[in-house]
């Protein structure tokens, strides 16, 4: 039995990465049936166990957000010559995670180009994220502007933020800024606080953003805990670690904003301010047992309140009709020539009746 099911669930797995891999290949299909394009060469694919070989910085941050896999093509179109890079991700946060790290890495700017949910271009490299994918294009500029708008027209799925990244103020937010995180390694310098004791190792989500109040750039980093007891716990470590910048972090419940690149109280209060937390608790309570005894006494309790609404009903038409022939005998009721109720006679003497032929 233990050697069947695991023989199914090795099955499963490998129909899952080729499922996901055939995913990948329908977006490149997509790509070549059109008029004029014509792919240059069989798709370069990676997985986890080579992505290193893919490329060596990435690789890191590719693990941590839980790539699925990775298809290079490259095609030519009658725009001129054209690749792309789809990374595929298990969920749509994961693949806003890697998109956000990319931005910042490569210092980018969305002047000029747009596609998918969010996009950037860096130098001849455009990116852009949908649902659980990110694309990286390079080539002409008309050639990755047709196929990025052919890519996002093809992949299917909602591009959904991560929900700590909600919890980001609008006000003020410097546009492309916004990161998701999920490691130590990617926190940016942060006055007071040390990355590594921020609890990521305790399944520590962060989401950080830029503002510009008056004239000053700022960064605000907010850090969710999976409970109020562990934020507590690591808010408590930050503040003893340096207790003089207390006043530029604020924790609600599994929430921990911390505010850095300016001294200005009033700046640091108003971002703060924005920050906000409501946590929902949904509580069922359990239907309750019913015993033996209960059932007993309700099924006889029915039977009883049965039993006096025909007692009831049964002296009610008797006195009635007792009544009846008291006072109206033979006018409007009883008459000789009408049809009593039927009666059984069991006083009467038996009466033998033979058939005869």
């Amino acid at each position: 039995m233990v050697r069947n099911w695991f023989q199914s669930a090795l099955v499963l797995c490998v129909f899952t990465v080729a499922l996901q891999g055939q995913e990948r290949n329908s977006l490149i299909e997509t790509v070549s049936s059109l008029p004029g394009w014509t792919a240059t060469g069989k798709p370069a694919t990676f997985k986890d166990s080579n992505i290193a070989t893919f490329n060596p910085e990435m690789a890191s941050n590719l693990r941590t957000y839980g790539i699925s896999g990775i298809t290079v093509q490259a095609w030519r179109s009658p725009f001129g010559p054209v690749r792309a890079t789809l990374f595929q991700f298990t969920d749509a946060s994961a693949g806003y995670g890697f998109f956000t790290i990319r931005r910042r890495v490569e210092r980018s700017s969305s002047i000029g180009f747009s596609a998918g949910t969010e996009s950037f271009q860096a130098g001849n490299s455009r990116y852009f994220w949908q649902a659980n994918y990110v694309v990286r294009l390079e080539g002409e500029s008309p050639a990755m502007d047709a196929l990025a708008k052919n890519l996002s027209e093809s992949i299917l799925g909602r591009s959904q933020r991560p929900p700590i990244s909600n919890h980001l103020p609008a006000t003020n937010l410097i546009s492309g800024s916004e990161e998701y995180i999920l490691d130590a390694a990617n926190i940016p310098k942060t006055e007071g606080v040390d990355p590594s004791a921020l609890g990521f190792n305790d399944s520590a989500e962060a989401a950080s953003a830029d503002y510009s109040v008056n004239g000053k750039k700022v960064h605000l980093m907010l850090l969710i805990y999976p409970t109020q007891q562990i934020a507590k716990k690591y808010t408590d470590q930050i503040n003893l670690a340096s207790p003089d910048l207390a006043g530029s972090r604020k924790r609600i419940g599994p929430l921990l904003a911390i505010v850095s690149g300016t001294n200005d109280s009033s700046i640091i209060q108003s971002i703060l301010d924005q920050v906000h937390y409501e946590s929902k608790v949904t509580w069922n309570e359990p239907p309750p047992g019913l015993g033996l005894g209960p059932v007993i006494v309700t099924v006889f309790t029915f039977i009883g309140i049965l039993l006096g609404v025909c007692i009831v009903v049964g002296v009610s038409l008797g006195g009635i009709r007792v009544l009846r022939n008291g006072r109206y005998a033979n006018r409007a009721f009883d008459r000789p020539g009408n049809a009593e109720f039927i009666q059984l006679k069991l006083d009467q003497e038996l009466i033998r009746k033979e058939l005869n032929e």
